[in-house]
């Protein structure tokens, strides 16, 4: 459901005729996310515009996005080209970017029961998916610095740590959970003393916002760049790892065929030239960050006067980091 409101169709359909200077005709909303706003026209467009009212995030840099995207897209990272960002809010009645609908199918926030995911013929395709997309993140990684140092990206871990501690405040009105809040403080204290050269980073990494082309199995577009920034490769791949072994954890249901952790970290690797430092604590930050955008979201839900059955007290996400944070700290202590 949609934690935002929604802005009046047909004013919005009014707004996109002007800009395009032609009528259109489908003018559809697919399955509203956590963000931004999404549109499509006549299967030919989409539109995305920051949320009606509060979001997700604190803000939505709509021309950084376009930027990123565009970098990605020219270093040969499979996106949405071209993107346009319209500034004026005379037509939408805010901002908004407008790129090609890329069709093809996207897996779901469950990958163990998408339909299209399990319904591949087998095992070998499905380990395609996982290499392509494995494959996709080190392009993103690899992506050339010149083009993205000048658009105002946070960059490195001083950053990430400082950006999520003012979310967490801003996210819960200056009233974040305890737990939440020390495991946040366990991250920024315990974090790699090495810190490996910064690279472009995608943020959301999931198969839930890539467009796959069901014909060859990779990547035809990777969406949804709001939490793009600059730092270690390890932030993306600790996201991609730990909220999959976290589903894997609650269902007891993995993707036959996929890899696993070692086979990622071995490949990214490879790539970099170097080896991984300390993926265990970029998981469990990514854990915290993940707990903390599901807290968020609870927020919004009572705002809006609807039931969540979330509660930080029962919140698996941070239930996972909580455990890893233990089984370190014991594991320090244990040693002579």
């Amino acid at each position: 459901m949609a934690l935002s409101l929604q802005r009046d169709v047909d004013a919005l359909r009014d707004g996109l005729e002007r800009w395009l200077g032609r009528p259109i005709g489908a003018l559809t909303r697919p399955d509203p996310g956590w963000s931004c706003e999404t549109l499509i026209v006549d299967d030919e467009l989409v539109v995305r515009l920051p949320p009606l009212g509060e979001g997700i995030f604190p803000t939505y840099d709509l021309a950084q996005q376009a930027a990123v995207q565009g970098a990605a897209g020219a270093c040969g990272v499979p996106v949405a080209a071209p993107i346009r960002h319209e500034p004026d809010p005379g037509y939408l009645g805010a901002e908004f970017l407008v790129m090609p609908f890329v069709p093809g199918p996207i897996p779901g926030e469950f990958t163990a029961g998408d339909p299209w995911l399990t319904g591949l013929g087998d095992d070998g395709d499905r380990r395609q998916v996982w290499d392509a997309t494995v494959t996709t993140i080190c392009d993103i990684h690899e992506v050339d610095r010149d083009r993205i140092d000048r658009l105002g990206l946070r960059q490195g871990l001083d950053a990430e740590l400082v950006w999520w501690g003012d979310y967490l405040e801003w996210a819960c009105d200056g009233d974040a959970p305890v737990r939440l809040v020390d495991a946040l403080a366990w991250c920024a204290a315990n974090r790699p003393a090495e810190e490996p050269e910064g690279a472009l980073l995608w943020g959301d990494v999931r198969f839930g916002n890539i467009v796959f082309d069901a014909a060859t199995l990779r990547p035809r577009a990777v969406l949804d760049w709001d939490m793009a920034s600059i730092g270690p490769a390890e932030l993306d791949l600790a996201w991609f790892l730990a909220l999959e072994a976290l589903q894997v954890d609650l269902t007891g249901m993995s993707v036959a065929g996929f890899g696993d952790r070692a086979e990622a970290a071995g490949t990214i690797e490879g790539r970099l030239g170097r080896r991984l430092v300390d993926l265990d604590w970029f998981e469990v930050f990514a854990l915290v960050r993940a707990s903390a955008i599901s807290t968020r979201i609870a927020v919004l839900f009572g705002r809006a006067g609807e039931r969540t059955r979330f509660s930080i007290d029962r919140d698996p996400t941070l239930a996972a980091a909580e455990a890893r944070i233990e089984a370190r700290t014991d594991g320090a202590r244990s040693r002579p």
